[in-house]
């Protein structure tokens, strides 16, 4: 005979029995007749019988995923018994491993809490080695003209369990030559800059947002964009990779855009990076290319953009170009503060931050920059490549221990 029914209920009478309150004696049947079919009938249970979280009255048929659950209790495994299947659980086996299994759950918490503890520990280890050997290792290379730099040697990131606190030194802009042009720059920007925090508007998020799609349309009109191929991948990559290391995130949702232009530039606002091709075939490496991203995230992360929106609201569009032009060199503690911000990320993320040093070297014959000279510091926007570089060599060395002028 082909067919079978199996009684479920508390009763042991039944043919699986459930030890559960809220299953009645004779709680429902289980019809499986000649052809695979099933067939569920709840028998007047007090608690009702379930299909999928749904209570059933009288007989419905069963689908091969439908979950099935008396009362409260576990639910009951009735696909087991479909006699069309080759391989078939023998009644008296399933009704006795059912019951024990239900035993076990009831009357041993302790092993589930142990498994339990066993899987999140397994979770968190898995986690850990991902964290420390993958997710940080060498950064792949996307394009083959951008290898990660060859040095064997290069600062080791902070351990993030000992929390050490990143100093920032700024007096290495300083010259015996400046006749005190440096030391009146920085007091004056830092007068400026509490100013704006003390008399500027409020200024949202979405201000600067704003204020970055209008400089992404003014791109869009006067440059051509390349948006895919290695070179834009590469770039994605790195701009993913370093937001990902910063530790206290304003917020913003970054992206980036690489823009032909034989300017060797890069800019920002509003959380969107513009990398001219000039200046992506300047870097020789990734890591160079990430030195530059790390500089203009920190403009948007240490407030920059904000600032000079808060100039905007007090002295108007015009009144703040002008200021702008009358205390450009305030900038230059800025500039520097987002090269020192952006080598922590480059190195955080798996960079040589030592590149910094000869990047600006570089920049420094490619842009036909002269010798310090005071009167010029005066109304330069940014600090001298030099100095720059000197200042980046003094920062790693001072917080990550490492000479990147000997090694």
């Amino acid at each position: 005979m082909n067919h079978r029914l199996i009684k479920v209920g508390r009763s042991q009478e039944n043919d699986i029995v459930i030890s559960d309150a809220s299953v009645s004696k004779f709680h429902l049947e289980l019809f499986f007749d000649g052809e695979g079919n099933a067939f569920l009938t709840d028998k007047n249970s007090t608690n009702g019988t379930f299909v999928n979280g749904l209570k059933i009255n009288g007989s419905v048929q069963l689908s091969e995923f439908d979950i099935v659950k008396a009362g409260n209790s576990e639910p009951i495994k009735w696909k087991e018994f479909i006699m069309s299947k080759p391989a078939i659980i023998e009644q008296e086996n399933f009704k006795k491993d059912f019951n024990n299994d239900l035993v076990s759950k009831k009357k041993s918490p302790i092993k589930t809490i142990i498994v339990t503890i066993g899987v999140s520990l397994s979770i968190l280890i898995l986690f850990f080695i991902l964290n420390e050997y993958v997710f940080d290792s060498k950064p792949e290379i996307i394009d083959p003209n951008k290898p990660n730099d060859s040095e064997s040697q290069q600062p080791e990131k902070l351990d993030k369990k000992e929390n050490k606190t990143i100093e920032y030194d700024y007096s290495c802009l300083k010259d015996e030559k400046d006749m005190g042009s440096t030391k009146i720059t920085e007091i004056f920007g830092n007068i400026e800059s509490e100013s704006m925090k003390t008399f500027g508007g409020e200024v949202s998020m979405q201000d600067e947002y704003e204020v970055g799609d209008d400089l992404l349309k003014d791109c869009r009109n006067k440059y051509d964009f390349i948006e895919k191929g290695d070179k834009y991948k590469n770039l994605e990559t790195i701009l993913r990779r370093l937001a990902k290391e910063l530790k206290n995130p304003v917020g913003y949702r970054y992206s980036i855009y690489l823009i032909k232009s034989e300017e060797l530039n890069a800019f920002t606002a509003g959380a969107k990076i513009f990398v001219t091709t000039t200046m992506y075939d300047f870097c020789k490496s990734n890591d160079e290319l990430a030195c530059i991203i790390g500089h203009e995230i920190n403009h948007n992360e240490l407030g920059h953009i904000k600032e000079q929106l808060q100039k905007e609201q007090i002295l108007g569009k015009e009144g703040a170009a002008l200021n702008t032009m009358l205390t450009i060199s305030f900038g230059q503690k800025k500039e520097l503060a987002c090269d020192l911000h952006g080598i922590d990320l480059v190195i955080a993320a798996g960079y040589n931050g030592c590149v910094n040093i000869n990047l600006w070297k570089r920049m420094k014959t490619e842009s036909n920059e002269g010798a310090f000279d005071p009167l010029d510091n005066l109304f330069r926007s940014h600090p001298y490549s030099d100095k720059r570089g000197s200042c980046s060599a003094n920062h790693i060395k001072n917080n990550y221990g490492f000479d990147c002028v000997t090694k």
